[in-house]
């Protein structure tokens, strides 16, 4: 089983429709679409397609949430986890925007969140984009992550693809739109895709 992993499409599916042959479904890291320009009414994913909620969505509020949740092949990941697991053996669990869970299942095997952990794959421009900042992820988020130590922590929000081991777990920031490089999820083990 292939899953594709992506994040920040921003209403832009074209890598994903010459993808879609090619992978089994995809795993989103949030800002499907941009909050202010709505998606067709007719529009359907071309794979099973589970996110979470980025500030996109968040910003977007209840109307767009129910937007997403009208089309064909999408699924707001939590609310599928186990769903997940009988389709792919493995435990995948989502931190929403600037949403800090009560409760996180035990055993997870991908933590998928919006935003990067605090020194963990999260260097971002600077809002003048002179330069680099070297940490701007979440404090709560990497104690999500040090807490639970999944074998994989998934994110976006920062449109910079980065990878950083700590510990067991492997933390990797997604390029946005699906740019190279295409990262999937093969036989539990992460992968680059060749396009």
């Amino acid at each position: 089983m292939k899953i594709l992993l992506s994040a920040d499409f921003h209403g832009d599916f074209t890598r994903l429709f010459q993808l879609a042959k090619g992978v089994d479904l995809c795993i989103c890291c949030g800002d499907i679409f941009d909050y202010h320009r709505l998606p067709r009414e007719n529009f359907a994913f071309p794979l099973p397609f589970f996110s979470i909620k980025g500030n996109k969505e968040i910003w977007g509020g209840e109307r767009l949430q129910r937007i997403l949740e009208s089309y064909h092949n999408f699924f707001w990941l939590n609310d599928h986890v186990k769903k997940l697991k009988e389709i792919t053996d493995q435990y995948f669990f989502g931190i929403n925007h600037l949403h800090e869970p009560t409760t996180i299942p035990d055993n997870i095997d991908v933590l998928v969140s919006h935003e990067p952990a605090y020194g963990l794959a999260d260097q971002c421009s600077d809002p003048f984009h002179t330069g680099m900042i070297p940490h701007c992820g979440s404090k709560a988020v990497r104690r999500l992550v040090d807490r639970y130590k999944p074998k994989i922590f998934l994110a976006g929000h920062v449109h910079y693809h980065q990878k950083q081991k700590a510990g067991k777990t492997l933390a990797v920031t997604l390029p946005p739109a699906l740019i190279d490089p295409i990262l999937v999820i093969e036989d539990k083990n992460l992968v680059c895709l060749k396009s």
